[in-house]
């Protein structure tokens, strides 16, 4: 009974504390020196991870399951296919550069917005998202508080901006 009850609360507590230390690294950095943020590589692989089990259970559906159990197995698996293909997309495509003059953000479908610093409006952070949410008159970018090198941005936007880390309201470094 304990077990059932602590270890998922044990688990999620460990991958949390992990996420946010893997966001206190450096960022990466391209050939002209601006910073590239991505979300950790458990977001990738947990999304490998959930495609397979999708395939796992689309194959037993065809397979082994009985005629009731496999249109329950089929639309589980393509639920499972969806959200791990998601997932995949956000820890491998999707990241937001920092640049001299704009941040740019590329999507998990490859597309890219640009907001210019002088063009920001409004930036605030969801503590129920935990993203920091950056708005121009047009534009919104989003930004995960597990992205790698997080810090780097807070620190641009500071800079860019004279808005503080509180007056975003972006919790207090640990």
């Amino acid at each position: 009974m304990i077990l059932k009850n602590i270890l998922p609360a044990l688990i999620v507590t460990t991958v949390m504390v992990l996420l946010l230390a893997a966001s206190k690294k450096k960022p990466k950095q391209d050939d002209l020196g601006n910073l590239i943020l991505q979300l950790p590589k458990f977001y990738y692989i947990m999304g490998i991870f959930v495609v397979l089990g999708g395939i796992a259970l689309l194959i037993f559906g065809f397979f082994f399951a009985n005629e009731n159990d496999q249109i329950l197995a089929n639309i589980s698996s393509l639920i499972a296919l969806i959200v791990g293909l998601l997932l995949f997309a956000k820890g491998y495509i999707s990241n937001i550069r920092i640049t001299d003059s704009e941040i740019i953000e590329t999507t998990i479908f490859g597309k890219s917005k640009q907001i210019q610093y002088n063009e920001i409006n409004n930036i605030t952070f969801g503590k129920t998202s935990q993203e920091i949410k950056i708005s121009s008159s047009n534009k919104v970018i989003k930004a995960h508080i597990h992205l790698v090198g997080i810090d780097s941005l807070i620190s641009k936007l500071e800079e860019k901006t004279g808005k503080t880390r509180n007056q975003i309201g972006i919790p207090a470094q640990e």
